[in-house]
């Protein structure tokens, strides 16, 4: 009886590994198919063009997004003390129009004028003064005012949704992170794009506390700018792949 036993496990065994194999046989083809930086890219900007949308239809019904907006402004508020502002002014300076329309002209210099960095600055210009035009034409198109929830510690003359701060943060660290992460290996990739995530959010959350936007504009803008972004490095990788081919 017990050596029943063992044959029987020694099958299932056997058999095991052979459906095992059979299956990795005929899926992990499908998955370097399916599952690709592209694929991916694709499928996360979907969620984040759905998302941005149900912000939008909530601001303009005035839905659950609202209870989110004060609840959030709120806590900012309590959160409040000399030496966080300080720090919040700071990283919010890090994300102004005014510096990232800088960089953007800079790199349209750098493109003209450098042929070994041309490429980038070419990406980085696009990234930067397409994402600009795309956030103030939605500014524009919502007009949602600025909230009055609790007193602004800083000056903001535009609409407020969504962020350009989120947005143009995105665009711009994210892009600086993909540079950054070519090359390196998978272990040091995702703590570089750990390390960006949290820089980025903290951008927004700036945005939050110093009280010149509502947490749904925040997150309208990282929505409204990854499939932008996306769009972006997809096609200065293919752009890359094919200069690659013809040298």
């Amino acid at each position: 009886m017990g050596l029943t036993r063992r044959l029987a496990a020694v099958a299932g065994t056997m058999a095991a590994a052979f459906l095992g194999r059979k299956a990795r046989q005929r899926i992990i083809p499908l998955l370097e198919v399916a599952v690709t930086p592209v694929a991916l890219g694709a499928a996360v900007s979907a969620g984040a063009m759905a998302l941005f949308f149900n912000i939008a239809d909530d601001i303009r019904g005035q839905d659950g997004v609202w209870r989110f907006d004060h609840d959030g402004l709120n806590l900012a508020k309590s959160l409040r003390t000399p030496n966080r502002t300080a720090i919040m002014r700071t990283v919010s300076d890090l994300a102004r129009p005014d510096i990232m329309s800088a960089l953007g002209a800079a790199s349209m210099m750098i493109a003209w004028r450098s042929k070994k960095w041309r490429n980038e600055a070419v990406l980085m210009a696009v990234v930067l003064s397409g994402g600009g035009a795309i956030i103030g034409t939605i500014k524009y198109r919502v007009g949602r005012q600025r909230p009055s929830l609790i007193e602004a510690l800083a000056t903001e003359e535009t609409f407020s949704f969504p962020s350009g701060h989120s947005f143009i943060s995105l665009c711009f660290y994210g892009t600086l992170a993909y540079w950054w992460m070519k090359g390196k290996p998978l272990k040091q990739r995702i703590g570089i794009g750990i390390l960006a995530t949290k820089f980025i959010a903290l951008i927004g959350a700036s945005r939050v506390y110093l009280g010149v936007h509502y947490p749904s504009d925040v997150l309208a803008g990282y929505a409204a700018a990854f499939p932008w972004l996306t769009a972006c490095l997809v096609g200065y990788e293919n752009y890359e792949r094919r200069v690659a081919l013809l040298e």
